[in-house]
């Protein structure tokens, strides 16, 4: 298989599966310029006492008897990512409330930047895009919205479902491209080192 955009945009979605399988079955990520670890939690209105050291891998530890969050908990990993951690990354692997538009909102506010994509049960797949308290792009990821076009020079904006199954899941192949343009906007693309080191895990407490 030779290399072109195709496959270099596969391999965010790759790495991200290698250290959490369950990716396929949804996920919310997004990167929040200025604001640091523990302000993005109490914007999220994460239980602060909850804060955990881990990695994306061992999420689930200490999950143990009455530890076990609910089934409408939402479960954050929250870290700085970029350089000098100018910014912050959220995954969200339970619900997906850092992608909701009051939270893009606040992440954004004071002339800040949010960006970041969610999908659930294998549908809903979005990318999004906020700037100083307003959400600018709310799209399909099978539609690159205006704001974040000019980052997706030489990537494939539209899956192609009829690629043959060697060459991967189109499915992934969009997930991955957005999160290519995302790289661009943050000045760095996730990487495995960030995903092995440890990062806090937040709970949102909910009846």
């Amino acid at each position: 298989m030779g290399i072109n955009a195709m496959n270099i945009s596969q391999d965010p979605y790759d790495l991200l599966e290698s250290h959490w399988p369950a990716i396929a079955h949804g996920l919310a990520a997004v990167w929040s310029e200025g604001v640091g670890v523990e302000e993005v939690a109490r914007r999220l209105g994460a239980d602060p006492a909850s804060a955990t050291r881990v990695t994306l891998a061992g999420l689930p530890a200490g999950f143990e008897g009455e530890n076990i969050p609910g089934d409408h908990d939402g479960i954050l990993l929250i870290g700085e990512f970029g350089e000098f951690g100018a910014w912050t990354l959220t995954l969200q692997i339970q619900w997906a409330d850092v992608a909701e538009q009051w939270a893009l909102e606040s992440l954004s506010a004071d002339g800040g930047r949010a960006v970041g994509v969610r999908w659930h049960g294998g549908s809903g797949y979005r990318v999004f895009y906020a700037h100083d308290g307003e959400v600018a792009a709310d799209s399909p990821m099978t539609m690159i919205p205006a704001a974040l076009s000019p980052y997706a020079d030489g990537l494939p904006t539209e899956p192609d479902w009829d690629v043959a199954g060697e060459y991967g899941s189109p499915i992934a192949q969009m997930i991955s491209t957005c999160l290519v343009i995302i790289g661009r906007v943050t000045g760095e693309e996730i990487s495995r080192q960030w995903l092995e080191k440890q990062h806090t895990r937040y709970i949102i407490r909910r009846p």
